[in-house]
C-alpha cells in the first residue's frame, strides 16, 4: 500500500515539497498528500490512490494534522512544578531531574493513544508495569479489514459507532447496503450507522448480551431472534462489528464468549470498532488496585481525566513525568510536563485500533521548536535503545517489510479459540454509558471542531426521565448536566460523552473520573 504524490499536484497553494502519509486520528488510516511550504503545511488533501480513505479526510484527520500542529494552545517547552505554579526548564536541567528520580523507585508506564509503538515497547523492556486506557485483547481484533466489508450480505452491529470512532470505514458499509446487504443495528443509542440499517433494537446493555445469547440456543426466540438465526445460517461469512468499548465494561468475558461461539456456528466474521490494544498490557483498573505501589508515573496522553479525585489525590506523592499536546488535566497534575510531539511530526506506527493492521506512516514535517518525542528522553534517561522487530515479530511483523510496504497484517489466535465455559450476564435497571462522540478530548482544544458539540450533557429515554424524575438537570457525585430527553437512547440508559475535562478551554465539562465509580468502564451500572 505504498502511495506516491500524484503527478499533477492536487493545491494551487504556492508549496515547496509535498509528503506522503497515513493519517493517525483513527484506525482507518487514510492516506494523504501535505504539500508544505518552509516547515508549515499549507495545503492537505486525502489520497486519490488510497484505497481506505479513497482521497478523503474526515474533520478528526484534517485536526489532529493541521488545525492541532498550529493551535495557539498547543504546549512549548517544559514545565516543572513548584509548589502550585510551572516554570519552563531547559532540556539539561529536565533529564538531570529525571534521571534523578525515575531510576529510583517503581514506575509505572500509562500510554493513550498518542503514544508511538517506541515508548510501548521501551516501557516494556524495562516493565511489566505497562497501563492503556483501552481494552487489551490477545486475539486477532478483526477477521475482516474495512475495505472488504462492502461485499457482506448481512450485518449485525453491536453496539458500534464507526462514524465517531473509525470515521472513514463507514463508507464500506454504506456499500455494502447499496449492493444489497441487511444491516441489522443492536445498540443503547441510536447511533448514525442505525440511519442506513434495515432493521434496529434499542437495547440496553444488558438486553443486546441476551439476544446475542439467544442466537445460540436451540429453543426458539422471538421472531427477530429467528430471522437472525436463519440469516447468519443461510448467508455464510455474515459480518457482526462491535463497539471495542463493550470490552471495557462488566459483559467483557460474556461477549468474548458469545462471539467466539457464533464464530464456530455459523462461520461469522467479527470486526471490533474503535479503540483497542493488540499488543501485552494491562488496564487501568488493574492500575487503580495498584496505584499505591509505585513511586513514578511516566503518561503519554491525558490519562488523568479517567482518574477518580482520590487517584488525583494520591499521585500528589509520586514523581509524575507526562507528555501533553495541551495543558490539560494530566499536564496540571504532573511535576515535570514535556510537550508532545505530533505523530506526523515523528516516523509512527498506528497500531491502536481493532482492524488487525499495523500503518507505518513516516515523518511529513519536523517537529515545532519546544517540541519532545517520548521515546527519545525516556531512551536518554534509561539508557537503553529498544530493538523494535523483536516486540513485532511474535505478532509476524517484519519491522523493515513494515517500512517498505506501509502496512502489515497481525497473525494472532482467532477469537473462535477463546470459547470457554459460558459467563453469567450482569443485569440491572438503570446504566451509566460513557463513550466518545465524534469530537474527541483532543477536538475540544479546537474552536471549530469543539463548536460540533459544545456541551456535555446527559442523554435519556423520556420514560428513563419519569420513572427516576428527572427534569432540567442530573447530579452524579461532584458533577451535574443538563438532561436532554432523547427517544434515541435505550430505556435503562444515561448517555454522557465522555470526552470533556475541566481544563479545557472552550466550555469546559467533567472528566469521566469525575462522576462515574469504575472509570475504567463505559458502562457503569448505577445502583
Amino acid at each position: 500500500m505504498e502511495l506516491s504524490p500524484t503527478k499533477v499536484p492536487l493545491t494551487v497553494k504556492e508549496y515547496d515539497s509535498e509528503k506522503v502519509g497515513f493519517c493517525p486520528a483513527c484506525g482507518c488510516a487514510c492516506g494523504y498528500i501535505a504539500y508544505t511550504k518552509g516547515n508549515m503545511i499549507v495545503d492537505l488533501y486525502g489520497h486519490p490512490a488510497d484505497r481506505r480513505g479513497v482521497g478523503s479526510l474526515c474533520t478528526k484527520g484534517i485536526t489532529y494534522l493541521q488545525a492541532m500542529r498550529t493551535n495557539p494552545l498547543r504546549l512549548k517547552g517544559i514545565f516543572v512544578r513548584k509548589g502550585e505554579e510551572f516554570m519552563q526548564v531547559d532540556y539539561v536541567q529536565a533529564l538531570e531531574l529525571l534521571k534523578e528520580k525515575l531510576t529510583k523507585g517503581k514506575t509505572a508506564f500509562l500510554l493513550g493513544r498518542q503514544a508511538g509503538i517506541e515508548e510501548y515497547a521501551l516501557a516494556r523492556s524495562l516493565t511489566d508495569d505497562v497501563f492503556v486506557d483501552a481494552p487489551v485483547v490477545d486475539f486477532l481484533p478483526s477477521t475482516l479489514e474495512p475495505t472488504q466489508w462492502k461485499s457482506v450480505k448481512f450485518i449485525l452491529s453491536v453496539d458500534a459507532e464507526p462514524v465517531f470512532s473509525e470515521v472513514m470505514s463507514t463508507r464500506w458499509l454504506v456499500d455494502a447496503v447499496e449492493a444489497g446487504a441487511y444491516l441489522m443495528c443492536i445498540s443503547s443509542r441510536y447511533e448514525t450507522l442505525c440511519a442506513k440499517a434495515k432493521d434496529r433494537l434499542l437495547l440496553k446493555p444488558d438486553l443486546t448480551l441476551k439476544f446475542l445469547d439467544a442466537l445460540l440456543q436451540p429453543e426458539k426466540g422471538d421472531h427477530k431472534v429467528e430471522f437472525v438465526k436463519k440469516s447468519l445460517f443461510l448467508l455464510r461469512g455474515a459480518l457482526v462489528l462491535v463497539g471495542a468499548h463493550l470490552l471495557n465494561s462488566p459483559f467483557r468475558e460474556a461477549l468474548i464468549h458469545i462471539l467466539s461461539r457464533l464464530r464456530v456456528k455459523y462461520g461469522v466474521n467479527y470486526c471490533f470498532v474503535g479503540d483497542l490494544m493488540p499488543f501485552k498490557a494491562n488496564g487501568l483498573e488493574s492500575f487503580f488496585e495498584r496505584i499505591e505501589e509505585f513511586d513514578n508515573l511516566v503518561v503519554v496522553g491525558n490519562l488523568f481525566r479517567y482518574f477518580r479525585d482520590e487517584h488525583l489525590q494520591a499521585v500528589r506523592n509520586k514523581f509524575v513525568v507526562s507528555f501533553q499536546p495541551f495543558p490539560n488535566i494530566t499536564a496540571h497534575n504532573s511535576d515535570v510536563c514535556f510537550s508532545l510531539v505530533l505523530s506526523h511530526e515523528r516516523d509512527f506506527v498506528n497500531y491502536r485500533h481493532g482492524f488487525g493492521y499495523l500503518v507505518y506512516s513516516p515523518k511529513v514535517v519536523e517537529p515545532e521548536d519546544g517540541t519532545h518525542e517520548p521515546y527519545e528522553v525516556l531512551k536518554e534517561v534509561y539508557g537503553v535503545d529498544v530493538e523494535l522487530e523483536s516486540y513485532l515479530k511474535p505478532y509476524g511483523v517484519e519491522l523493515e517489510l513494515l517500512k517498505e510496504h506501509g502496512q502489515a497484517f497481525l497473525k494472532m489466535e482467532d477469537i473462535a479459540q477463546k470459547a470457554t465455559e459460558e459467563q453469567k450476564l450482569t443485569g440491572a435497571e438503570l446504566f451509566l454509558y460513557t463513550d466518545t462522540t465524534l469530537v474527541e478530548d483532543l477536538g475540544h482544544w479546537n474552536v471549530w471542531t469543539h463548536e460540533m458539540e459544545k456541551y456535555q450533557r446527559a442523554y435519556v429515554n423520556p420514560h428513563t426521565a419519569k420513572k427516576m424524575g428527572l427534569k432540567s438537570r442530573l447530579s452524579l457525585e461532584k458533577a451535574e448536566f443538563e438532561v436532554h430527553l432523547s427517544p434515541n437512547i435505550a430505556e435503562g440508559v444515561i448517555f454522557i460523552p465522555s470526552e470533556y475535562e475541566e481544563f479545557q478551554p472552550f466550555d469546559p465539562g467533567y472528566r469521566v473520573g469525575s462522576f462515574t465509580k469504575k472509570p475504567f468502564y463505559r458502562y457503569e451500572v448505577i445502583a
